[in-house]
């Protein structure tokens, strides 16, 4: 039997992260998406500091409008993930 892996990009999710509110910011950058500039947010929960996971919120600038999308994750997913999202295009590139 085989296993089904789901794809790194199908672990992101639209919209804001639903505990947002009550994480703080672990850290905070600008990063350059093929769709737009984005704000990248690593989040903690605020009252229980755990490395067994990673709380993600990108911010993306596109030019059809900002777009949040958000993820937790094991740590060994994480850069898999985002490689995923980095390489996400914009369906409309080059139309005219």
């Amino acid at each position: 039997m085989t296993e089904s892996r789901e794809s790194p990009l199908s672990r992101w999710r639209y919209g804001f992260h639903p505990h947002a509110s009550g994480m703080q910011i672990r850290s905070l950058s600008r990063v350059h998406l093929q769709l737009g500039e984005a704000l990248r947010l690593e989040m903690t929960d605020g009252d229980a500091v755990s490395a067994d996971t990673v709380e993600l919120q990108y911010y993306i600038a596109t030019e059809l409008g900002p777009w949040a999308v958000w993820l937790s994750s094991d740590p060994a997913a994480v850069a898999e993930c985002e490689k995923a999202l980095q390489e996400v295009a914009s369906p409309f590139e080059g139309d005219s």
